[in-house]
């Protein structure tokens, strides 16, 4: 099974104020988040979608990257997430993959483990079906992997919520994880302090 994990990094971090995805939440934690979702990519091909050359976060998260670290621009400055997806299934298709994982940089606690969970239950449905992490309360997360024959719809996503739409219509296999991990986004300066 060929799967292929993409990375969303190409936000703009607006309700933060500053670049989250590249800087170190502490002194005692050197780490980024950036770093963070590359390393729960660990043991599959990835690539990492990163905002326009001439945005301002650019360089500073190309920087976070090994130099034989793959990475695409997913649009213009005013790119949305729909746009980003939209890359990175233009991305896996050219690859000719069973499937795309989609994991969110922001997400702090997402480890290889829950990755690799969802890539059983991936298989074990033949790589047919959708499949999303869910959070403990019974929230949907990330991972989510989609596998290659939907990929071609991703075309047809618009905004930031344009995904709903195709998991709606396509329903998804939930794997609950004995965490809230898949679902907390470091989105606002409270988020990050609790982190």
């Amino acid at each position: 099974m060929k799967l292929l994990v993409g990375i969303c990094a190409a936000g703009q971090s607006r309700r933060m104020g500053f670049d989250k995805l590249s800087t170190p939440p502490s002194l005692h934690s050197p780490d980024t988040l950036l770093r963070r979702a590359v390393s729960a990519a660990h043991g599959h091909p990835f690539i990492v979608a990163l905002p326009s050359e001439n945005h301002p976060y650019h360089r500073a998260r190309r920087d976070l990257l090994r130099s034989h670290d793959p990475f695409l621009v997913a649009g213009d400055t005013e790119a949305d997430l729909s746009d980003t997806f939209k890359a990175l299934a233009r991305y896996a298709l050219e690859r000719e993959v069973d499937g795309l994982a989609i994991l969110m940089a922001d997400m702090p606690f997402i480890t290889a483990s829950h990755l690799e969970t969802l890539v059983n239950l991936f298989e074990t449905f033949g790589e047919s079906r959708i499949v999303r992490a869910q959070c403990q309360s019974g929230g949907e997360g990330y991972p989510v992997i989609f596998p290659a024959i939907i990929l071609p719809e991703f075309e047809d996503l618009s905004g930031d919520e344009g995904m709903q739409s195709l998991l709606q219509r396509h329903g998804v296999k939930r794997m609950e994880m004995p965490s809230e991990a898949p679902c907390l986004h470091v989105n606002t300066p409270e988020d990050w302090r609790q982190m």
